[in-house]
């Protein structure tokens, strides 16, 4: 990782973990929390980097963030992963896109085939509605993946950019987790096209598959959060009573600690070996969208041990455990239909 990115990206975390629960509480990330993730360089559409050390920047970024917020961390995946994205597109794109460096404006997307494009007056429009897309209540520019018609038929799928100033946001998502995720659905009624993508590749879900590993990763770095500030209260807890023994035998089960903490090593091992492109020693294929499958369920599953450990305090909802917990569920089911409609567009 870009060491210069991290120590940028370390700094802002104190001032994330300080507004988390007001993230929550308010369902959105505070205009100054993103401007300075913004300014660090988290977002930015740059890809002149090699594309090994490219993918390990955004999955350490991710975890970072997502470890002091998981709905912060939510939306840093998705618009980190947003210059994947623009590989697709002609190198103009995101030349058109990129601002003065640290002021590359944030972009949202959605996977899911929801509208068609239409020409009008020699121009391409966009018609359709997307659901719950993660980051648009943020954006500035949108990518959304629709069909194009081809003699009547419904035709390949593409993706089209829009400003989001073209778009009409209803229906925010009302989660009990992820509050702040920015999710609305998203409505385009004959809106220019600003760019649009149409070439059908055989690497288009290598392509894609960063957007799935980013998501995954900021369930890794939630539930690892959540371990984080478990262990930190049963520290302060057994200070406070002098090493007694009742604290410990009620509050800490070291058995679901361990479990937890190997579930998040073995999840963070499969989405960096993944993104590495480590060949596998046994010469077999490997999907990249079934091993981000398995690092959602990993991390979930060790939210839910931690979660479990909590006892006293689990039903406390602020409690940054149950914080945690919450983000890591409703994520979990978040990220298996991104991961699944990133596998049809990829295909």
């Amino acid at each position: 990782m870009d060491t210069h990115l991290r120590e940028r990206v370390v700094e802002v975390l104190p001032r994330i973990r300080e507004e988390a629960a007001r993230t929550e509480a308010e369902r959105r990330i505070p205009t100054e929390v993103l401007a300075a993730l913004m300014e660090a360089g988290a977002f930015t559409l740059d890809p002149d980097q090699d594309p090994t050390a490219r993918a390990a920047q955004l999955l350490d970024t991710v975890r970072l963030v997502a470890a002091a917020c998981g709905s912060t961390g939510w939306v840093t995946a998705h618009a980190g992963a947003m210059s994947w994205v623009l590989d697709l597109f002609p190198a103009e794109t995101r030349e058109k896109l990129r601002g003065t460096p640290g002021a590359d404006p944030l972009l949202a997307f959605s996977p899911e085939l929801a509208g068609r494009l239409v020409e009008a007056d020699g121009q391409l429009r966009l018609e359709g509605r997307w659901a719950a897309v993660t980051g648009a209540g943020y954006a500035s520019f949108l990518v959304l993946a629709c069909r194009r018609p081809d003699a009547g038929e419904p035709g390949p799928a593409v993706l089209a950019l829009v400003r989001a100033e073209d778009c009409r946001f209803e229906d925010a998502v009302d989660s009990v987790g992820l509050t702040a995720s920015g999710a609305t659905d998203v409505v385009v009624t004959g809106a220019p096209v600003a760019d649009v993508w149409t070439e059908i590749s055989v690497d288009r879900a290598a392509t894609l598959a960063p957007l799935g590993a980013a998501a995954a990763m900021a369930l890794v770095g939630a539930a690892q959060g959540a371990l984080d500030v478990h262990l930190a209260q049963i520290r302060h807890r057994v200070e406070r009573s002098h090493g007694g023994e009742d604290v410990t035998a009620r509050d800490l089960s070291p058995a679901r600690v361990a479990r937890a903490a190997s579930q998040l090593d073995a999840a963070d091992l499969v989405l960096r070996e993944q993104l590495a492109a480590e060949p596998d020693p046994e010469a077999v294929g490997r999907d990249p969208f079934e091993e981000q499958l398995y690092a959602v369920d990993r991390a979930v599953e060790s939210a839910g041990l931690v979660f479990a450990s909590v006892r006293g305090h689990a039903l406390d909802n602020n409690d940054p455990v149950a914080r945690f917990w919450r983000d890591v569920r409703v994520g979990g089911h978040h990220a298996r239909a991104l991961i699944g409609r990133l596998r049809v567009l990829g295909a």
